[in-house]
This record gives structure tokens, sequence and C-alpha cells, in this order.
């Protein structure tokens, strides 16, 4: 620089041969640029003006023509065009060769246009590409279903459809090969499908995709193996309550666990209890979940083999009417009737241990216990004394520490009496009621109120049982056939003998003298009854014109009824007559050819009794009448004397009849009267 002449300025060999220089980073990059000499340090203006404008001239000469650039680019855009018609004809003429399929509206549309052929297809692919993983057949064919029918679920328990709707509605030659695939599948694989359908179905209807699919195989797995769904129950609960707070997939995962009650009770009550019925106290799936119970137990309470366990029995009675759950009050009333079915059935089961089923019950029965749940309680403990009667000796054995229960108990037996025949007489019930008196006697257990009230039960269930029972003869059904066999015997006398006067029956009441007496007694009868009236007529018209216009019409239906049932009556007296008349010897020719002379002895018997009742009767009127004369003597002499004499009976009964037509005078006065003025006030 010294000397004004240029220097090479670089690194000495031992910078070469030394260690290698690394890359410069951006940030000492720009530093360089700023710290680096400017050219316009070095050269004057006009030099660094020529060196620019040479450097803009390059770079213009670089750049390629106008001309050119438009027509390429005219070029490009004519090929787009072309591009765009040829794609655009193409997809017109694929519309026109493929028609579109009109979605289908309902369930039934969908399912008639899938093709067997095509779910044969799909399992045997899925065979074929896995053939040891079976739970990949079923989730390719609900997934085929499922597309098949994209519908929207609008109701998603399928309300007013029968019980297997939509399984119900598969064609048959499709359900075939659904049926096929699940039992060549294996019970394990069908565990985790059903288990995937639930957990799919639930998780595909929050995004809005079809369920369908899901929903025909969740029916047919229930009816292929119901004892499934109690497996998974600690499942079946977390995925209830995942989503219990969504109603549409609440309800669709209740109906899917009611299907695996429809062929199996017990299973259908375990999972009631142990899944479904915490739903009650929801409102939006109180009527669903009872209404379930009522068409599981509506559905088996005719079957022959069903065998309901105890246990499942008081867990449903816990759930509906012990107060676990905040249910409505409605609903328990709703159920309580099917509650009484439930326990029909389970005393039913021939595998019913009635004793141990008595001490349980015991035990739950408390003072904190709910009216309904105390009721149905009791009536269980009734009907496990009439299966078994060793109950009896159960009770007796916890009586002293059961007072509360067996209060209620007995108050139950005595109040329903008279339907409780098993109970009222077995030797043993009157026995162990003898049991528990000696037992009061002995310990002085009166002084507690309870053992107060039970002891004055058992005596009164002690009378009832040890009073003497008499079968009375029935005297009404007696006195109705005999008074129709004496008409029929009359009618049969007077037909026979052309009239009444003629028949036997007229002079054997004359020969005894009881047509006198019974004249006499019709003709006094009329006339005092015709007395009667005209009094009343007399006295009091205005009720006696009420009481005829009210009572006429009555009258004369009471008259054409049995002017009707006269006639008719008459016409079968008639046909009956004509048939023994026509059939009579042919009895009697009968009866001669194989038992000759006996019609004539059974004659001469009968006219014999009828002797022998003609004179006994005689005689017992006569002393009838002889006693009754010595017994009226008697009174006239004995007790009627003084004031009690008939003259003075006879003028007390006037005197009596003469104020109260005067108080019913005076009293029809006053109200006449009254009703006078009130008139002329209005």
């Amino acid at each position: 620089m010294s000397s004004g002449g240029w220097e090479v300025v670089g690194k000495n060999k031992k910078d070469k041969s030394g260690v290698r220089s690394t890359k410069l980073t951006k940030a000492e990059k720009k530093k360089f640029i700023e710290n680096a000499p400017k050219v316009e340090d070095f050269l004057p203006l006009d030099q660094v003006k020529t060196l620019y404008d040479n450097l803009e001239g390059n770079k213009e000469n670089k750049k390629p023509p106008k001309g050119k650039d438009s027509k390429t680019k005219e070029n490009e855009e004519r090929k787009k065009q072309q591009k765009q018609q040829q794609q655009q004809q193409q997809q017109t003429e694929k519309k026109k060769e493929i028609p579109k399929e009109k979605p289908p509206k309902s369930i039934e549309d969908a399912l008639r246009m899938i093709n067997a052929s095509e779910v044969e297809e799909i399992l045997i692919a899925g065979q074929t590409r896995f053939p040891g993983a079976p739970l990949i057949w079923l989730k390719d064919l609900v997934a085929f279903l499922n597309m098949k029918i994209p519908l929207e679920v609008i109701d998603p328990i399928f309300s007013g459809r029968p019980d297997d709707y939509p399984a119900s509605v598969v064609p048959k030659s499709i359900r075939i090969i659904l049926e096929k695939a699940i039992q060549i599948s294996g019970s394990q694989n069908v565990q985790l499908f059903y288990e995937f359908n639930l957990t799919a179905m639930a998780s595909d209807l929050v995004k809005n995709q079809p369920v369908i699919g899901y929903k025909i195989f969740l029916q047919l797995l229930a009816k292929f193996n119901p004892e499934m769904t109690i497996t998974s129950i600690p499942k079946l609960i977390t995925l209830r309550n995942s989503y219990q707070n969504r109603k549409p997939i609440g309800l669709s995962i209740i109906w899917a666990l009611s299907q695996s009650g429809k062929d199996n009770l017990t299973v259908g009550l375990s999972v009631w209890h142990h899944v479904i019925s915490p739903m009650l106290e929801g409102k939006n799936y109180a009527n669903y979940v009872s209404q379930i119970l009522k068409d599981l137990i509506t559905r088996h309470s005719n079957g022959k083999n069903v065998d309901v366990k105890a246990e499942l029995y008081l867990n449903i009675i816990d759930d509906v009417i012990s107060g676990k759950l905040n249910i409505a009050p409605t609903y328990v009333n709703e159920i309580k009737p099917f509650n009484d079915k439930l326990r029909e059935m389970v005393f039913k089961s021939p595998n019913l241990k009635c004793r141990s089923l008595f001490e349980t019950l015991m035990t739950k029965l408390t003072p904190k216990s709910s009216a309904n749940y105390r009721e149905e309680i009791v009536q269980a403990l009734v009907a496990c004394l009439i299966k078994d009667s060793q109950c009896f000796n159960v009770w007796k054995n916890m009586y002293n520490k059961n007072l509360y229960q067996s209060d209620l108990l007995l108050k139950n037996i005595n109040t329903h009496w008279n339907t409780l025949k098993v109970i009222n007489k077995n030797n043993l019930f009157l026995e162990m009621l003898e049991a528990l008196q000696t037992t009061h006697k002995k310990t002085k257990k009166n002084k507690d109120i309870l053992a107060g009230e039970c002891n004055k039960t058992c005596e009164i269930l002690i009378k009832k049982m040890t009073a003497k029972t008499t079968s009375g003869f029935p005297w009404k059904k007696g006195c109705f056939i005999l008074l129709l066999l004496i008409g029929s015997l009359l009618a049969f006398d007077c037909r026979k003998n052309g009239s009444f006067e003629a028949s036997r029956t007229n002079k054997f009441l004359k020969d005894s003298g009881a047509l006198v007496y019974g004249q006499k007694i019709w003709t006094s009868t009329k006339t005092y009854s015709n007395d009667g009236l005209k009094y009343i007529e007399t006295r009091f018209p205005d009720y006696y014109k009420t009481t005829v216009e009210f009572t006429a019409p009555y009258v004369k239906l009471g008259n054409d009824v049995f002017i009707v049932s006269k006639n008719i009556s008459i016409k079968f007296y008639d046909n009956a007559a004509t048939y023994v008349t026509e059939k009579t010897p042919i009895v009697i020719a009968t009866i001669e050819q194989y038992a000759p002379g006996m019609l004539s002895t059974i004659e001469k018997q009968s006219i014999k009794g009828l002797e022998f009742i003609k004179k006994s009767s005689t005689y017992v009127c006569e002393q009838i009448v002889d006693r009754s004369v010595m017994m009226v003597k008697w009174l006239e002499t004995n007790v009627f004397v003084g004031k009690l004499s008939p003259q003075n009976l006879q003028k007390y009964a006037n005197q009596a009849i003469d104020t109260t037509q005067s108080f019913a005078s005076q009293t029809y006065d006053w109200v006449y009267e009254k009703v006078q003025t009130l008139s002329k006030i209005q």
C-alpha cells in the first residue's frame, strides 16, 4: 500500500494446512457486508454510474422477448380448456350410463334393495382374506348393513312396531346368512362382537351416522345367546353412565339391553335390575323402563317352564317399591299389579325353598319400610305359609324376636280369613297359635304393646278355628227346588185332569180342610188390603196419587214380564209334557222288559207313603192347632190381663192412631202456611 500498488491478500500456507474453516452464519454474513469496503469509496462517481448502467443492461438482455411469452401462455390456456371439455364430456357420459338410485324411505325398502348374494360374497371374502378372524367377518357384515340402510333413527325404541322389529322385516335369505355367520364365529368372538356393537352404535349416534345394522345384529345376538348380556354387566353400566345424559343414545342402549329378556325371563330381569332400573329416576326414561318390566312379566306370565329365583324377585321389589330409588308414585302404582304376577311365578317354581325365603322376608319387614313394600312382603309371607306348612314352625321359632312382623302377618290372616282356607284349616297353624298364647302367659309379654296386639289376634283366630263349623243345609236352594217341584207336579195334575177343580190336588186340599183356610186367608188379606188402600186414598190423596203415578209404569212392566214369562213357561211345559207323554210308554215298556213288576211296586209304595204323609200331616196340624189354642188361652189368662187386656190394647192403638193423625195434619197445615207465605213474599 505504501508503494501505491495492489497487494495480494490471502492466507498463509500454515492456514491452508491448518484446521478447516467453518461456514459463516447469516448474522456473520450481514456484519461482513456492512463492514466490507464499498465501490463508492474507491472509484469516482462517473465510473460508478457506468458500472451500474452496464449491470442493468445485462439483466435486460437475459430476459426473454415478450412475444414468445404471450404465445406460450395462449398455448397453455388452450390445452387446459381442451382438458376441461374432455373431462366434462366423460362425466356426462358416465351420468347417462349409470342412473342414480333413489334413497330408501324406510327400513323395509332398504332391506328389499339388498341382494342376498352380495351379503354372502362379503362373508366369503372375509373368510378367504382373514380365515382365523371371525370378528372381522362380522364387522364387515354390520358395516355393509349400515351402508345399505342410510336412515336416521327418529324413534330409537321403535314404538308402535312389533317386538322383533327391525329384525323381523329382514328377508329370510339374508337372515339365514347373518345367523350362519354368528353360529360359525364361536362364543368368545360373538361376545366381543356384541360389546363392539353396543359401543359402536353409541359412538356412531354421536356422529349422526346410520346404526340400523347394529340394531339388527344386536337383536340376532340376543336371540342366539341371551346369557351373553349378563357376563358383561360392569361394561354395560359404564356405557350407560357415559351416555345417559343424551336421551336418544340412552334409549337406544336400553332398547338393545331389553332384547335379551324376550326369550329368557331370568336374564331379562337380571339386566333390568342391574343396568336398567336406576334409569327409573330419570324423567326421560321412567316411562320406557317401567314399560319394559311390565312387558317382560306379561310376556312370560303364562309360560309353563318359568323358573324365577327368589333373590331376583326380592331385588325387583326392592328396586320398585322399597323406596331405594326415587320413583314417581304413578309408576309405582302402575307396576304394583305386575308384582303380583311376578310373585305368583316365583311360588310356581318347583325349586323354591319356602323356609329360607320366609326367614329372609321376616328380616326385610321393618317399621321404616313403605306401605306398599310392607304389603308385598306380607303377601309373600302368606304365600310361603300356603305352599309349605313347615313355615309355621319357622315362624314359631322366630316369633319372640319378630313381634312387629308377626303382628302384621296375624292381622293380615285375620282380615282375609275367608279367602285363606288353606291356612284356616291347617292344624299346624292352630298348634302354633296355642303355643304363642302359652308363651305370652309364661313370659307376661302382654305388657308390651306389640305382644298384646299379637295375643288379641291369636285369641280371635283360635276362636274362629275352634268354632263348630256346621255345614248348614242350603235352605234357599232347597226351597227353590221344592217350589219348582210342587209347581211342576201341580201343573201336571191340572193338565192330566183338565182343570184345577178336577185335579187330585184340589180334592186333597178339600179333604184336609186346607182349601177352606186358604180361601179365608186370601179373602181376609184382600179385604184388609182394600180397606188400607181406601183409608190412604181418603186421608192422603196427594201422596196416594203421586205413588200411583210413580208405580203404575213399573207395575205394568212387571205385569208384562209376568205374562211373557208365563207364556214361555207354558210353552216349555207343553213341549216337555208332550215329550214325556210320547216317551213314557217306551220307557215303561223297557223297564217292564228288564224289571217286570217294578213300576207297580213303586206305585204301591208311593201311595202308601202319600197316605202316611197325609195322616202324619193332619196329626201334626191338629197338634199345632191344639197347642196354639192352649197358648192363646194361657196368654189371655196370664199375660193379657189388666193394662195389657185386649180392650186396653185396642184403646191404646186407637189413641196412637188418633194422635198420629192429628200430628200429621198439624204438620201438613204448618208446612202449607209456610209455603203460602213464601210464595206471597216472592
